[in-house]
C-alpha cells in the first residue's frame, strides 16, 4: 500500500537514496535485504486487514454499510434515473391535466450521475462475462 502511494517499489525509492549516501556495497545489499523485508511485512499486514474485512460478520450499523455500500449506490443511482426519466415526466404530466401550479420539480445532475451508473453496468458485466467462461467462481 505504501509502495502503491510513493510511484513505486518503497525498495527502489530508498535504495536510490541509499546508492546516493557512501556506504559499502555490502551494507548497501544488507539495508535492500532489510528493506524488502519490511516492505513485505507491510503487503502482509495489508493482506491480513483485507482478509479479516472480507470475513467480517458484523451485524452492526458499520457491518451492514460495509457490505453493502456498492448496492446502495447502484439503488440510489437507480431511484434518480427512475425519477427523473419515468416519475418526472408522469408528475408533470398529471400535474398539467389537473392545471395544478407548482414550482419546478427537482431536476437531477445526469452529468455526474450516468458516468458512475455506466461504470456499475461495465463492472457487473465484467463479473456476468468472467463468471460465463468460469474464469471466477
Amino acid at each position: 500500500m505504501l509502495s502503491k502511494i510513493l510511484g513505486g517499489s518503497l525498495v527502489d525509492t530508498v535504495g536510490k537514496v541509499i546508492d546516493s549516501v557512501h556506504t559499502s556495497e555490502e551494507e548497501k545489499g544488507q539495508i535492500r535485504i532489510k528493506l524488502q523485508e519490511l516492505e513485505n511485512e507491510i503487503n502482509s499486514k495489508q493482506m491480513e486487514v483485507n482478509l479479516a474485512d472480507a470475513q467480517s460478520t458484523a451485524t452492526d450499523i458499520s457491518g451492514l454499510l460495509q457490505r453493502s455500500w456498492r448496492p446502495l449506490i447502484g439503488f440510489s443511482a437507480a431511484l434518480a434515473i427512475f425519477f427523473e426519466y419515468v416519475l418526472k415526466p408522469f408528475i408533470v404530466f398529471f400535474l398539467g391535466i389537473f392545471q395544478v401550479d407548482v414550482g419546478p420539480l427537482p431536476q437531477m445532475d445526469m452529468e455526474q450521475l450516468m458516468p458512475l451508473v455506466m461504470a456499475l453496468l461495465g463492472m457487473a458485466g465484467l463479473r456476468t462475462f468472467e463468471k460465463s467462461k468460469k474464469i471466477t467462481k
